[in-house]
């Protein structure tokens, strides 16, 4: 056997045994540690818990309410065993339609579940049985799929009911409407309105009252009703709470009542602002610009970039929040093997490896912890996946531009 053949036997076997020990800590901690534990996080808190929300209004968004409507009609079915059960062939299914999406190969797809099994947050996401992220994580990727294969229609319904779950969906629109169509625009706005009168007339709601709760949903307790929007301040001393601003202000040793927090949030909110834009002109020269690249690379660059935007659109990211990173996973896994310049792909699939560790895979530290006697595991770069995340999304983008550059279109 040459050294060549060695080599990658030898590379087969390393991820073959990353992809088992990563299934393993799935079934592990996302379901064998949880169900005696009743699967307790945000969506059960929301669901099943009156103190937090007692069924009135609107919270999160209309479908979350038309699922609660299903839990108050069979609550013997619809318990949190199982939407936790329901979240498996969820991502099971985006799992194959991203790499549909993408129309990978078998070493792109066995490169691709060894890192969705490894990715940390999908244990996490499935141990608090996540099902409104996961849900839309679901729809936006089959609004991906649906785009690969010119279905725009598909692509807007599956990107409106997503939207209608938590409303930061709405954030792929751009990408909606640099592949538009009359007939997809009134199937998104028609599917849109569907639900949001259906819901409005079933929580007993005016047309205004429907519109403001979904813009800006509210909490509806017996102690009268908080807007989610108070919600977005840096809480420092949290730790499920990992997003932009909350990671600046741990980063710099504030506490919860610290009276620069406001000025960290304004910077944060800027910043995210900033990064959106940003993105959004990348996709736009990805997918309307003059250049060879084909339809399926346009689309993997685009979606993979805005779907690596969620977690740092949330605003209060959860360490659940980063199961939106699954997709944009498999689109750089996918962009890195069809790069023909193989320099650059080795260059950029080194620092993808990189963030992926520092955004995703926490315990690969422990190691050199143990080794070293170092506290890597616990620092703030492995606490806090956002700071990763913020360089993943400047590092794609980057690396987009510059696929854009390597063939022009041809007179």
């Amino acid at each position: 056997m040459s050294g060549v053949r060695l080599a990658r036997l030898a590379i087969f076997l390393v991820l073959a045994l990353l992809a088992l020990w990563g299934l393993r800590l799935t079934i592990l901690e996302g379901f064998v540690f949880e169900w005696p534990r009743g699967f307790h996080g945000d969506f059960h808190a929301a669901m099943y818990e009156p103190a937090w929300w007692d069924g009135g209004g609107i919270m999160y968004g209309p479908v979350f309410v038309i699922e609660r409507w299903l839990v108050n009609a069979w609550p013997r079915l619809f318990t949190v065993y199982f939407f936790a059960l329901a979240n498996v062939p969820a991502v099971a299914l985006a799992f194959v339609l991203s790499l549909m999406a993408v129309r990978a190969n078998r070493t792109t797809a066995f490169l691709v579940f060894t890192a969705w099994c490894c990715f940390r947050w999908l244990f996490y996401a499935f141990s608090v049985a996540a099902n409104p992220e996961i849900l839309e994580m679901l729809l936006l990727t089959v609004a991906w799929y649906a785009a690969s294969r010119a279905k725009e229609t598909a692509s807007w319904v599956a990107v409106a009911v997503a939207s209608l779950t938590k409303v930061i969906p709405v954030i792929f629109a751009p990408l909606l409407l640099l592949r538009a169509s009359r007939k997809a625009v009134v199937a998104g706005a028609a599917t849109a309105l569907l639900i949001i009168a259906a819901v409005g007339v079933g929580q007993r709601l005016s047309p205004v009252e429907t519109v403001l709760a979904i813009v800006i949903p509210s909490q509806s307790t017996g102690a009268g009703a908080l807007r989610q929007a108070s919600h977005i301040v840096p809480i420092p001393s949290v730790y499920q709470m990992v997003g932009l601003n909350t990671a600046l202000a741990r980063a710099m040793g504030m506490t919860d009542v610290d009276p620069r927090l406001a000025t960290v949030q304004t910077v944060t909110n800027v910043v995210t602002v900033a990064v959106y834009l940003w993105s959004a002109f990348v996709a736009f020269v990805v997918l309307r610009g003059r250049h060879a690249l084909p339809e399926v690379t346009r689309l993997a660059l685009a979606y993979g970039l805005f779907f690596a935007l969620m977690p740092l659109a949330t605003f209060h990211t959860h360490t659940h929040t980063f199961v939106f990173m699954l997709p944009a996973w498999t689109a750089i896994i996918a962009t890195l093997a069809d790069d023909g310049d193989r320099g650059r792909a080795t260059t950029f699939g080194a620092v993808f490896l990189g963030l992926f560790v520092f955004g995703g895979m926490p315990s690969a530290a422990t190691p050199v912890d143990r080794l070293l006697r170092t506290r890597l595991a616990g620092s703030l770069l492995f606490a806090d996946p956002i700071w990763a995340n913020l360089v993943l999304v400047l590092t794609l983008s980057g690396y987009a531009l510059l696929r854009t550059r390597e063939a022009p279109a041809r007179v």
